[in-house]
């Protein structure tokens, strides 16, 4: 049932027919083994969401057990397999990123029902196995990311008026079709409004195509069909039901806020298998969120994002954010119940390898502490995973680097400061990393590239910052020593997940 339905049933990979279950049986009834078959395991699947799955499956592996015990074998044991489920979207509903019953309806479910098909056999109860792997380890990993840049449709400045050609008469139609119904969204019937505007924004683009319609035009009509769309989009939600014509605005208009991870090394099964996660801002929590927006990792792969959010009646198409503060501040967001698989599902897609990790514990009295911050992968480490030899990349940059000084093409300085950027960067994070301003000067002063931050003072201090390697000061054929770069090479943060006990170790 669900998402996983096909790992269990007549068409799974697991598993024995009942015919082969018996075959199995006389196999070892002819060899006076019966007594070694003490265990009978099943699987029924992953994230079960509906309870009603759980009682017939245990009600039919109780009958299969009283059985077998009838025929000779030596059946101890039960093992109920997984699919203990995971309320992702918070709904306690029998949608597949949810579940409709507590931890304590399954436990009892299969006690009561194994109990009483074994009393109303005379057949003695069974140790239960269980392995809900999901279920205990789902809420052990987060991770947090940072909104590196936004994209959205409200930034095209408006004409307020049409002045692009001497007189209205001289403006293709579709472009006074788009003026004109701008200007009257806050009186005109919606649905047609929009229709009016899809037509002159397709018109438009047909003269553009066909030579008729010159590239400032263009933009024009771009911004003009974007504005209309945010109108009435305003105008829709204050109305008591979304007209049906108008449903796809919300997603259409949302905006793109870049964030630094890769969805492929972090939570996969939002890939592969449309999984959902909660995602939510994890401060600025007393500010009303006042954008829509979806979310693009780092990679460059059109699949790279998150476009499906956890809402308590549907799956919603955007998410509820907060407006970035042109960069006054940070703006970090969480990703939640990871633990389940995806830190060991992610790959290398683009290069980009396992995020830093912070273990946390927390005592019974509900304190937490940080036990210890691990680096993420390096730029090094990743390239050697895929064959390839960073101390040859290093080279072969630092000989180019000397022909180019020896030719006139960079000065020394350039040049130690080139050669000392790639090597800090193949000891660097493989994610986005931040140049503070003041290091950027000082480093530049210096003949070196700029430090790269450290990560904040929270962690523990071993773990924050790695010193650059040694033999640092590459000597060039002239003779002449570069300047060392001798800032510390920390890495901030971007992205990363916070890992409990359960995840296991890195």
């Amino acid at each position: 049932m669900g998402r996983w339905q096909s790992s269990g049933g007549v068409r799974s990979k697991f598993g024995l027919f009942i015919s082969e279950v018996i075959d199995a049986l006389q196999y070892l009834r002819d060899r006076n083994m019966t007594d070694c078959l003490q265990m009978l395991h099943c699987h029924l699947g992953s994230q079960i969401c509906d309870i009603a799955f759980f009682k017939n499956a245990v009600n039919e592996l109780a009958h299969v057990y009283t059985e077998l015990h009838r025929m000779g074998a030596g059946l101890k044991y039960v093992d109920i397999g997984g699919g203990l489920g995971v309320d992702y979207d918070g709904s306690q509903t029998n949608f597949e990123s949810s579940m409709n019953y507590t931890i304590a309806e399954y436990a009892a479910d299969v006690v009561y029902r194994m109990g009483r098909v074994c009393d109303d056999n005379e057949v003695p109860h069974p140790t239960i196995l269980s392995e809900s792997g999901r279920a205990l380890v789902a809420f052990s990993s987060l991770m947090v990311t940072e909104v590196s840049d936004v994209s959205g449709f409200d930034r095209f400045a408006i004409p307020t008026k049409l002045e692009l050609k001497s007189s209205r008469d001289e403006l293709p139609q579709p472009i006074i079709t788009l003026y004109d119904t701008y200007g009257v969204v806050q009186t005109g019937n919606l649905i047609e409004l929009y229709h009016d505007a899809v037509q002159a924004r397709d018109e438009a683009l047909n003269l553009f195509n066909l030579g008729y319609m010159d590239l400032e035009l263009r933009s024009v009509a771009e911004r003009m069909f974007w504005a209309i769309c945010a109108r009435l989009l305003k105008r829709a939600q204050r109305l008591d039901e979304m007209p049906e014509e108008l449903a796809e605005l919300p997603g259409l208009l949302s905006d793109t806020y870049f964030c630094n991870f890769s969805v492929f090394q972090s939570l996969p099964d939002s890939w592969a298998i449309d999984q959902l996660f909660p995602v939510v801002p994890i401060h600025r929590l007393n500010e009303y969120p006042t954008r829509r927006a979806v979310l693009a990792d780092i990679t460059c792969d059109s699949d790279g994002k998150i476009d499906r959010f956890v809402d308590r009646k549907d799956v919603k198409r955007a998410l509820e954010l907060h407006q970035l503060q042109n960069n006054a501040e940070s703006y970090y967001l969480g990703i939640f119940l990871l633990g389940a698989y995806q830190e060991i599902l992610g790959d290398l897609h683009n290069l980009l390898g396992d995020t830093h990790a912070v273990h946390i514990c927390m005592d019974e009295d509900g304190n937490w502490s940080v036990d210890e911050f691990v680096p993420g992968d390096t730029l090094t480490e990743v390239l050697e995973y895929a064959q390839y030899e960073p101390k040859h990349l290093q080279e072969a940059i630092r000989k180019e680097t000397e022909a180019a000084v020896q030719k006139g093409r960079l000065t020394l300085q350039e040049g130690t400061q080139l050669f000392n950027f790639y090597r800090d960067g193949l000891n660097g994070y493989t994610y986005l990393e931040k140049y503070e301003d003041d290091s950027t000067a000082a480093g530049a002063a210096a003949g070196g590239p700029a430090a790269y931050p450290g990560v904040p003072s929270t962690f523990p201090t071993p773990a924050t910052s790695s010193t650059s390697p040694s033999g640092s000061t590459p000597t060039l054929s002239n003779g002449h020593a570069a300047a060392q770069n001798g800032a510390a090479n920390g890495s901030t943060p971007g992205s990363g997940s916070a890992r409990g006990p359960a995840a296991g170790p890195r």
